[in-house]
């Protein structure tokens, strides 16, 4: 297991989604209000695996995570697929070793 991580990621303004967009479904962001500051926590990547982040489209009533895990599954070498909603955009995005 990889050893946890965290960033500062500037004001709080959807620091879940900001979280999750850089490091993936595992990333949890949260806001510090002491400091008015997003801490995104994750998982380190070690130096031999690097992790890449591509879009899939847009994730629909048709398309859920299960249909973006398939799509990122077919078209990524152990690729996996999340739905991510920043704004009111609801993207595919898929994470893959590369």
């Amino acid at each position: 297991m990889a050893k946890p991580c965290n960033n500062n990621l500037g004001d709080c303004q959807q620091c879940d989604e900001r979280c999750k967009a850089k490091h993936g479904p595992t990333g949890q962001g949260s806001c510090d209000n002491t400091y008015k500051q997003c801490l995104c926590n994750h998982e380190c990547a070690s130096p031999a695996s690097k992790i890449c982040y591509s879009g899939a489209g847009q994730c629909t009533a048709n398309c859920l995570d299960e249909c973006c895990n398939k799509k990122c599954a077919s078209k990524y070498l152990n690729g996996v697929g999340f739905c991510d909603s920043i704004g009111n955009i609801n993207l595919c995005k898929c994470q893959y070793p590369c």
